[in-house]
């Protein structure tokens, strides 16, 4: 016995059934991919953040080590200045935050970016005895200066990274 071709046919309301299964299928699969997707460019940005802050902190802390004794004396480094978000050194290099960018100047020369995205940029020192120095400093007052602590955090694509570095200054220790 065969079938009429109206009985072998899908019905409107089953071809509308179908239609909206797969809809939720779809769109719980791309929710899913977006998702995925979402996670992986966030860390991917996270990786890319930390190597630039990678490589400018190995950057600015070989500079930092590079700080020379000042002239006459065997104890006090040649600091000129610091603030919270700027040291001075050697007469002619500098470190500074502006403008949301870490600003290098070396021996004189303009400004080199060493960073963007900059939202946080600061500059602490220490005596000695490992005693916190006031956040602004200059001539004489950097004499006491023995560690140096720099942070930078950068944010991009609302993913945030921050990195700390601390280091004693090459020419303060004993033996150097």
């Amino acid at each position: 016995m065969q079938r009429s071709a109206a009985a072998r046919a899908f019905t409107l309301v089953e071809l509308i059934a179908v239609v909206a299964v797969l809809g939720v299928v779809g769109s719980l699969a791309s929710l899913t991919l977006r998702t995925a997707l979402d996670g992986y460019v966030g860390a991917a940005t996270q990786a890319q953040l930390h190597a630039e802050l990678s490589i400018a902190m190995d950057r600015i802390t070989r500079e930092l080590h590079n700080i020379n004794l000042k002239s006459g004396s065997s104890v006090a480094p040649d600091i000129s200045s610091v603030t919270a978000t700027s040291i001075a050194w050697n007469n002619n290099y500098s470190l500074s935050l502006s403008s949301g960018r870490v600003m290098f100047v070396d021996n004189g020369s303009a400004p080199a970016i060493l960073l963007d995205d900059v939202t946080a940029f600061s500059v602490q020192t220490y005596d000695e005895s490992n005693t916190a120095l006031s956040a602004s400093l200059s001539g004489s007052g950097c004499d006491p200066i023995r560690r140096i602590q720099v942070q930078i955090t950068l944010v991009r694509a609302g993913v945030t990274e921050t990195l700390r570095s601390r280091l004693y200054l090459r020419g303060m220790m004993e033996g150097a």
